[in-house]
């Protein structure tokens, strides 16, 4: 046990370090501030909707828990997922996985420990949402104290889904080919299935609600079991996460919803008691795979070393520009490393994408298409600017002539070319008929998305930064939110927001080049 703490204290410790947990502390803080059940007709953005023709909507203080609670369990085993899934890729890139496999710890207490410090890590994001939404009881409702029991309270139930979602993130890092693009597809998809079949589902057991890593089956179940026993009115009608709140129902609602928190009984504590079971079996499970994948990946290095012995760095060829193939070879190395050890899974829903793009109803293509066919590649656009600290080879680039400037003007006209094949189809049909601001606002966000992405790379050193703003910028758009819209607003395109859009991909794009300069003058400078 002291083996299993040891590693997990030293993991936490070393991850609280990194930029990347600062940038989840940034997003936990925003959550805590987005997470607002909006009051009737207020035009803001409905995070949580009860019986709106029954219940004032987010009248009193009871509330901001409750929607921040409902928010947080979905917010975090996403994005949490995202955020642990390379631990065990970053401890074998940086050779601590040999020093611990060969010490006496093993690997059992290896996986555990980076299991109990994902824990640590995401309930310490949690601490800061909980923190937050007090402070937003205290700001919006000014005069109302909850008391701790009420504002603690909703938080309970994410005791057990944030386990499964660490445990996830360790059993799919153990095994190398659910570590890219395909493990996070079966991820994401497992996840976003079980939540609307939760929605759909009017009973769902408790095998059901064990394994539902967004725990929205057994909210749902609670949230009516509380509405029920607190005011006897049954509810018709629960939205969590909807759109613009300002649309005039034409009915004025006079019952308040108090929440004195929320009514757990014996089948929530079932649930619970067994989603932390099939946590510990999911890490159990990892041991002898990831022991498989050790012993794939020695004979793999053994047989690299053979055939070449000579190679210095394997994980990158750079690019010497000649007078006559400097740019063409330059760009062509960059979409190559940009796409390298995509798999063939990647490629066929990217054409299916393309294909939806060329012949669904147009709008729908905008609001929902184009934005998911673009968070698909978010691998390939986060590599923008961090794939070369990340891998160590801006000494290199140092080394070659104009490489402070040409390199990463390659790489964003690789990842501009990867944006602008997604959006081809968009941009031919608005031009056959006649959208010219609709096309100007692509070319925005086309431009926009790969700056958007080296800017965030290179100052931060690591794709984690991207990643997540990226995926709740995603969500935000296909939840309606127009500001969001890089690529212009489907129902009423924007000509100005097209030209801020632009204007920041612009900016951002300098600022990289800027930044990525300064780094490589130091490097020559040592």
């Amino acid at each position: 046990m002291r083996a299993v703490w040891g590693q997990a204290k030293a993991d936490f410790l070393e991850r609280y370090r990194r930029f990347s947990f600062i940038a989840m502390v940034a997003l936990s803080i925003f959550a805590a501030f987005w997470f607002v059940p909006t009051p009737q007709n207020s035009g803001g953005f409905i995070i949580l909707e009860i019986q709106p023709d029954l219940f004032i909507q987010g009248g009193n203080a009871s509330w901001i828990p409750i929607a921040s609670a409902l928010g947080l369990a979905f917010l975090l085993p996403m994005v949490g997922f995202f955020y642990l899934r390379n631990a065990i890729a970053f401890d074998e890139k940086t050779g601590i996985e040999q020093l611990v496999s060969t010490s006496g710890a093993g690997t059992l207490c290896y996986l555990f420990g980076k299991f109990i410090s994902g824990i640590l890590l995401l309930y310490a994001l949690s601490i800061v949402v909980i923190v937050g939404s007090f402070f937003m009881t205290v700001w919006h409702f000014p005069g109302e104290f909850l008391s701790l029991h009420d504002l603690l309270n909703p938080y309970m139930f994410i005791l057990a889904s944030l386990p499964l979602c660490v445990a996830f993130s360790v059993l799919f890092g153990s095994l190398r080919f659910l570590r890219g693009a395909f493990g996070s597809v079966i991820y994401v998809f497992g996840a976003l299935t079980f939540m609307a079949l939760s929605i759909m589902l009017e009973n769902s057991g408790i095998i059901f609600r064990s394994f539902d890593i967004t725990t929205m089956s057994s909210l749902m179940e609670i949230v009516f079991r509380t509405v029920y026993e607190q005011t006897g009115y049954p509810v018709m009608q629960f939205t969590f996460m909807g759109g613009i709140g300002n649309v005039d129902m034409g009915y004025s609602p006079t019952h308040q919803l108090v929440f004195n928190g929320l009514n757990f009984n014996p089948s929530d504590y079932a649930v619970f008691g067994m989603m932390l079971l099939i946590s510990i079996g999911c890490v159990l499970l990892s041991v002898p795979l990831y022991g498989i994948r050790k012993l794939h990946t020695k004979q793999q290095q053994t047989a690299e070393v053979i055939t070449h012995r000579s190679e210095q760095v394997p994980s990158y060829n750079a690019v010497i520009p000649s007078k006559k193939q400097m740019w063409g070879r330059g760009i062509f190395a960059e979409i190559k490393l940009a796409l390298k050890g995509r798999h063939f899974l990647w490629y066929a829903v990217s054409l299916v994408g393309i294909a939806l793009s060329l012949f669904l109803n147009i709008d729908i293509v905008r609001e929902f298409i184009a934005p998911l066919l673009m968070l698909w590649a978010i691998n390939v656009f986060s590599g923008l600017g961090s794939r070369e600290h990340e891998n160590g080879i801006l000494h290199i680039i140092a080394t070659i002539p104009g490489g402070k400037f040409r390199q990463i003007l390659y790489s964003w006209i690789a990842g501009f070319f990867v944006a602008f094949l997604f959006s081809l189809p968009i941009i031919i049909r608005l031009l056959l008929a006649g959208q010219f601001i609709g096309v100007f606002a692509i070319f925005a966000g086309v431009i926009f998305l790969p700056s958007f992405a080296m800017f965030l790379g290179e100052f931060t050193g690591t794709n984690r930064a991207f990643e997540v703003l990226f995926i709740i910028m995603t969500y935000t758009i296909i939840n309606g939110v127009t500001i969001f819209m890089y690529m212009g607003n489907p129902s009423d395109p924007s000509f100005y927001q097209a030209v801020f859009y632009l204007i920041a991909g612009i900016v951002l794009g300098i600022f990289a080049i800027l930044k990525r300069t300064q780094d490589v003058l130091k490097l020559k400078g040592n």
